[in-house]
Order: C-alpha cells, then sequence, then structure tokens
C-alpha cells in the first residue's frame, strides 16, 4: 500500500490528480465497452428521385442525329485512344432466312396464321424465280474428209504428193491401177478398189483375199506396192510390167455447219473414175459396199444385203436381153 500512497501523494504534489482518476476512470470503461455489441452504422437516407419520362425525352433526347463533322471525329484509327465514355454504333440485325415452308399471308386478307384465320381464297404469292434461260440451239454439223497420198512409180525415188478426190483413179483415168472409192465408218481407212490383174504388197490389208485381192483397206502412214502385169499378163521383174507405190499420208475430217457446202463437197466425184466403177460392176458385179450421202461415208454390206444387190443386179441384167 506504500507504494499506492506515494504514487498518490506525488500526484498531489504535481497537480495531477485530475490526469489520474481520468486514466483509472478509462482503464475501467475499456472492458465494458468492448464487451458491448457494436451498433449498427448509421446510413445516410437514400432520396428517390421520380421524374417523368415523357418530360425528360422531350427535354433532351438521349440519341441526337450525328453530324457530318462528328463522323470524322468519331472514327478510330489503329493506335488512338479511346474514348470509353462514347456511345458504341450497334449493328443492325441481318434479316431471318425463311423456312421452305413459310408462305407470307397476302396484305388486306385480314387473316394471319397463327390467329387460325380462313386462307382459303387468298392469292398465291407471285413467283419471283428467275426463268430458266434455254440452252443456244447448236448448228448441224457435217463431217467431210480429204484424202492426201503419194503415189507414182516406185523406180522413180519417193512419189510426188497430191491430194485425191473420191472415185479418183491412179495414176490416171486412162491406166487406171487404183480408183478411191471413199473412207469406212471408223473415219481411220481408206478403201481403194484395183484393177483387175493387179498384185499388192505391203501394210493394206487385201480383201476379200491376199490372192484375190479387189479392194485393200490402207490406213494413214501405211505405204502399199503394186505390180501390174505386162503386155503378156504376167508379173515378173523381166516382164514389161510397172510397179508402183502408194503412201497414205493424211486423211483429215473436217466438219462445216452449211448443209450446202456439204453436200457440194460430198458430190464432187471424179466423173471420169465413176464411170469406171460402173464398167467394173457392170462386168464384174456390184460392189461390197455403199456410200452413204448423208455422212460421206462407206458401208461394208453383210452377206444377207450383199446376195440381195447381186440378185438384184442378176434381175436388172436379165430384163435387158
Amino acid at each position: 500500500m506504500s507504494v499506492l500512497n506515494d504514487t498518490w501523494r506525488f500526484l498531489v504534489q504535481r497537480k495531477l490528480w485530475p490526469v489520474a482518476i481520468l486514466l483509472v476512470a478509462a482503464a475501467a470503461a475499456v472492458p465494458m465497452l468492448l464487451s458491448e455489441e457494436p451498433a449498427p452504422p448509421v446510413t445516410d437516407p437514400v432520396v428517390a428521385v421520380k421524374a417523368d419520362k415523357k418530360a425528360v425525352l422531350a427535354a433532351e433526347p438521349i440519341v441526337a442525329r450525328a453530324a457530318d463533322g462528328d463522323r470524322a471525329g468519331r472514327r478510330h484509327v489503329l493506335g488512338s485512344r479511346k474514348d470509353p465514355f462514347k456511345p458504341q454504333a450497334t449493328p443492325e440485325p441481318s434479316p431471318e432466312p425463311k423456312t421452305a415452308g413459310a408462305v407470307d399471308a397476302p396484305a388486306g386478307t385480314g387473316s394471319s396464321p397463327d390467329k387460325g384465320g380462313d386462307s382459303v381464297g387468298a392469292s398465291p404469292a407471285p413467283d419471283t424465280s428467275t426463268p430458266l434461260i434455254p440452252a443456244p440451239k447448236k448448228n448441224k454439223t457435217y463431217e467431210l474428209y480429204e484424202l492426201t497420198v503419194r503415189f507414182g512409180a516406185s523406180e522413180t525415188g519417193r512419189p510426188p504428193r497430191r491430194d485425191v478426190k473420191r472415185l479418183q483413179a491412179l495414176p490416171s483415168s486412162q491406166e487406171p491401177v487404183l480408183i478411191y472409192l471413199g473412207v469406212l465408218k471408223d473415219k481411220k481407212t481408206a478403201v481403194f478398189m484395183l484393177d483387175s490383174g493387179v498384185v499388192a504388197q505391203g501394210d493394206g490389208d487385201c480383201r476379200p483375199t491376199r490372192t484375190t485381192c479387189e479392194t485393200i483397206h490402207i490406213r494413214e502412214g501405211e505405204s502399199e506396192f503394186f505390180d501390174v502385169p505386162g503386155e503378156d499378163g504376167v508379173v515378173t521383174e523381166e516382164a514389161s510390167g510397172q510397179q508402183y507405190q502408194l503412201d497414205v499420208v493424211k486423211l483429215r475430217k473436217t466438219t462445216t455447219t452449211s448443209a450446202k457446202k456439204a453436200k457440194a463437197a460430198k458430190a464432187r466425184v471424179s466423173v471420169n473414175g465413176q464411170k469406171i466403177v460402173r464398167a467394173r460392176i457392170t462386168g464384174d458385179g456390184p460392189l461390197r459396199y455403199r456410200y452413204d450421202k448423208r455422212s460421206g461415208r462407206l458401208e461394208k454390206l453383210s452377206k444377207k444385203a450383199y446376195r440381195a444387190v447381186v440378185a438384184k443386179a442378176a434381175k436388172a441384167a436379165r430384163a435387158h436381153f
């Protein structure tokens, strides 16, 4: 107790006893204050401001039309600073695609599919689809064939080049060794008729046989040699016969859209060669080929068709006697 008395006397002498009383009172009040629950914080009252929406919109519109000068000011450039408070332009919504079964109700009918209105008598929607454009009509084409050969005596070297038309005789109509009949349906094979007694050898194909060679089939790039019998009718090196060489250089196919031009081209035949062929048919019988004027090609007759042609020719020959 001496410590408390000495402390009190010290504070009285120094006139600090009011401070000591306050300290003692504060020491006793702190535990009491900590044990009590804290009071809720006091908040300022919120004043609700309610204004008339129509009055506010009428006084100052929220969205205003932008002037021409404002558009340039709102254009953003890469690297420039952007104001986060500027209103952003909203993109226009894209129209939704209509389904295949959806049909718009015509205006003025007063009914809609949602309301269950009567759709009987409603005019159908006009067809706005693009009309089909008819394809351009193609002109009819006609095929023509041109033959280029080299023909001449084999001992004279390389034969000269020449163009041959149908029914033309080689080397000439006075001494016909070959006669060009035309092109087969494959458009690659030329057919020549041989004079009687001529022997052929080479790349060509003799018909009906190699020993009985009435006609020969030969293609582009092929060569054929023809031995013509002499005056004694024997084909030998010592005889006075002649040997010819035929090289098919080019078999060209051309087309034209002119019917008149095609008809004129197919009618161009050797008149002298035509007479030789007719004389050959009269003496030895009809050929196994028929010329088609529409296609401009040769058609080989079947056995049945050939027999019918032979019978018809024999009947016509008997009628003349």
